[in-house]
């Protein structure tokens, strides 16, 4: 006999209800082949109990070793879940019943694994008059799974059915400035932007050996360096001129833009109001 044998022996002698020690030898060879055939069905649950029956010493020596065998098989494919119940803050609810398959399995919730056959169940939870359904699929030699459902739901802060009006939205006060003032920016801006460009110009059309600085060319009379130099001198005070206004104007822009900036004042208002419980008048603005 093995070890397997010998442990599942002494777990049936303790612990089964169906362990007697008159059991004939017919009850072994039929708890033999009920059994088998549950396993064959895929009723652990049933088919272990029936292979723990005939796992007696009162059985014959070849239907005992055999049944000792497949229960020790079975206790190790047999599933189990546990159930767990909770209310909407968290807190265990141990006094909740639990059905599967519409069998009763479980009055009271202590956190111990019940087994179950692998395969799709309904697992429902009743707590105070109120039920929580799951479905589940169970596989062979799942352990401990968790099954878990809350009752009710979380409670907010605020007393519930307390009403609140939402605080009326400020509308957005807004700072003008004078149109005039941003023209005039703008208009100095691109008066600065030609001005660069023209003396950019003027700069690049000088000649080489003529000096913007000395006005002077290094030509003999008639030469045409001349007359490109005079070409680049009026790019260059044409570009200095717009440059120059271009500045006046940006900065007598910005200073009027900056000056003219205008933000509108709240003023007081008062309006009548009519609703069914009243009337009066509503005031609305800085007192």
């Amino acid at each position: 006999m093995s070890r397997h044998v010998v442990a599942v022996t002494i777990a049936l002698c303790a612990a089964s209800s169906l362990a007697r020690a008159d059991l004939s030898k017919e009850q072994c060879l039929d708890a033999h082949s009920r059994g088998q055939d549950a396993k064959e069905q895929n009723k652990l649950s049933l088919a272990r109990k029936l292979f723990l029956t005939c796992a007696q010493p009162a059985c014959p020596a070849v239907v005992q070793s055999d049944c000792a065998r497949f229960a020790d098989e079975l206790t190790r494919l047999q599933p189990s879940l546990t159930f767990t119940a909770r209310d909407g803050s968290g807190s265990d609810l141990p006094d909740t019943t639990v059905y599967v398959d519409d069998d009763l399995v479980a009055t009271r919730l202590d956190g111990a694994p019940h087994d179950i056959d692998p395969g799709k169940h309904v697992v429902r939870f009743t707590n105070a008059g109120k039920d929580k359904t799951v479905t589940v699929v169970v596989g062979d030699g799942e352990k401990g799974r968790i099954v878990a459902v809350t009752f009710g739901s979380a409670q907010p802060a605020a007393a519930v059915g307390a009403k609140t009006d939402p605080a009326p939205a400020k509308p957005a006060v807004k700072t003008t400035h004078a149109t005039g003032a941003r023209v005039l920016v703008w208009t100095g801006a691109g008066l600065l932007a030609a001005g660069a460009a023209f003396g950019a110009a003027g700069y690049l059309a000088l000649p080489s050996n003529c000096s913007l600085s000395t006005h002077q060319c290094a030509a003999p009379p008639g030469d045409p360096a001349f007359g490109k130099a005079t070409s680049a001198v009026h790019l260059t005070d044409i570009g200095w001129g717009a440059g120059l206004a271009g500045l006046a104007a940006l900065g007598g822009g910005l200073v009027w833009y900056l000056s003219s900036a205008h933000t509108p004042k709240e003023h007081l208002a008062v309006a009548p109001w009519l609703s069914p419980n009243g009337a009066g008048l509503a005031l609305g603005g800085p007192l």
